[in-house]
């Protein structure tokens, strides 16, 4: 397993939170936007993902990585 599988719990986990689902019906795949979420919830899911890698990311990162599998992926490159 790799970090970034590592990573996709504890994303899935924060985009559950954010979203009101239940962790398992959120896809690994699909973007922030086509699973229910808007501008305003990408911020509270920002600021859980900063809490979460303990790093000072950009919203705009979060654009450039709509997806589950693509999020735990950059949070594991350290980029």
């Amino acid at each position: 397993m790799s970090d970034a599988d590592e990573l996709i719990g504890p994303v899935r986990a924060a985009w559950a939170e954010t979203l009101g689902y239940d962790e398992a019906e959120i896809p690994l795949d699909v973007g922030f936007f086509d699973a229910g979420g808007n501008s305003l919830l990408l911020l509270l899911l920002w600021e859980q993902l900063n809490e979460l890698t303990l790093r000072d990311l950009r919203a705009t990162d979060l654009f450039q990585h709509p997806t589950v599998r693509g999020q735990a992926a950059f949070l594991r490159s350290g980029a």
